[in-house]
């Protein structure tokens, strides 16, 4: 009891400290700060805004109709035996993969609200369903900041893998709170989906006009709850780079990385990469470092997806039992996965020009349906890895009822 009120004290205190010190760094450069606040907004309103709005709204709109209870049945037999989720985890994992942060962490928010998952299925969800957009990897980091193709790829693809990695992983989270059936199920066939479409629909029993217009309304209310943590952290992160005190912070992490082979000029953008995920990779773009360790560390820092990220999911599953601490840690876990993916297929497919040093340079003129064909080629070799892996257990069980049982 004491040692829980020592706790509470603690944060208390500490969040005290933290908004008196943002507040004082506000008066004390009130340009800066005016300066970084319309960055935010110019992010928010040109590239975060329209990316998700129409994600958001389609969204709703599906869980509406009934389309996410036709795909839950029909994937059933897949995110069981490989995460031990319901068949709606692949509808989240999906949209998670295409439109990236925080939507995995809002649809989780809401199949909750509605009962469709339970808290434990929930936390293994978010385990692998809160991810980058291929878009920003491939288009804003890779050609943007990093100026190559390939390190875009790379950079995707160990994020992607390490994603299924860690869902993987915390299948064994709760066993014990959860009876999985020992059989693998045969997929079910396409009118026992439609069923499931045609219940869930009955039981919404909201007309097109309603649903449309509750989906506009929570849309846009979920995008200015995003946009204020943005332009909040923008402020923030504007501040410590003009007071040093990301350079400051970075010496923190020289004794660990520097060891390690890590150009130091790369800590300061990974220690704002902590922060927040864009603001770090343009740091780390900007250094003088080879290419190679821009690309780790840039796994590393989209992978954990920043503190901003992190404020947003909190905010969506505040009211739920999911554990924010166990969230965090696995980011953790898929920041460590990831870098070591994208360093590993570097030493597998190496390439001569990512072991130069490289210099940030000025993002080059890319069609956006070129970026547009890439991510989508990628998500759908994401699924493509997913479906094969979910291949290994059906067809073991297959082969093995197939031999018939054993006869005395």
């Amino acid at each position: 009891m004491y040692k829980g009120y020592t706790l509470i004290k603690l944060q208390s205190i500490t969040l005290v400290i933290l908004c008196l010190l943002v507040t004082c760094f506000i008066i004390a450069f009130p340009r800066q700060s005016f300066q970084a606040a319309l960055t935010g907004l110019d992010t928010w309103l040109r590239n975060v805004f329209p990316a998700l709005l129409p994600f958001f709204i389609v969204s709703e709109i599906m869980m509406g109709i009934g389309l996410v209870n036709f795909f839950a049945v029909l994937l059933r037999p897949v995110m069981g035996p490989l995460f031990r989720c319901p068949g709606e985890s692949s509808f989240i994992w999906a949209m998670s993969i295409t439109s990236g942060y925080p939507v995995g962490a809002k649809l989780t928010s809401s199949f909750l609200e509605r009962g469709n998952i339970t808290p434990h299925q929930a936390q293994r969800i978010m385990a692998f369903c809160s991810t980058s957009g291929p878009l920003f990897m491939l288009g804003a980091v890779g050609i943007g900041m990093l100026n190559s193709s390939s390190a875009g790829k790379i950079i995707a693809a160990s994020h992607y893998m390490a994603s299924i990695i860690v869902g993987l992983i915390f299948r064994f989270y709760m066993p014990s709170n959860h009876k999985e059936p020992k059989k693998i199920e045969s997929p079910p066939g396409i009118k026992t989906a439609f069923k499931a479409l045609l219940s869930a629909r009955k039981k919404d029993g909201r007309t097109f006009g309603e649903m449309l217009s509750d989906a506009v309304r929570n849309s846009m209310n979920a995008l200015l709850y995003i946009g204020g943590f943005i332009i909040l952290f923008s402020v923030i992160i504007d501040i410590l780079l003009k007071t040093g005190l990301i350079s400051s912070l970075s010496q923190l992490l020289a004794p660990i990385l520097l060891p390690l082979g890590i150009d130091a000029q790369l800590l300061p953008g990974l220690m704002g990469g902590i922060l927040e995920m864009t603001t770090g990779c343009k740091l780390i773009a900007q250094a003088a470092a080879p290419l190679s360790q821009k690309i780790i560390l840039s796994a590393f820092v989209i992978s954990w997806s920043g503190f901003s990220i992190h404020c947003q999911v909190m905010g969506f599953l505040s009211k739920s039992d999911i554990s924010i601490g166990l969230y965090i840690m696995t980011k953790i876990l898929h920041a460590i996965i990831a870098s070591i993916l994208a360093w590993a297929i570097m030493k597998i497919w190496p390439q001569p020009d990512l072991d130069a040093f490289h210099q940030f340079t000025p993002q080059p003129i890319t069609s956006f349906s070129a970026q547009l064909q890439s991510a989508w080629q990628l998500v759908v070799y994401c699924i493509l890895i997913l479906a094969l892996t979910a291949l290994i257990p059906l067809i073991a069980v297959r082969l093995k009822s197939s031999r018939g049982p054993k006869r005395p």
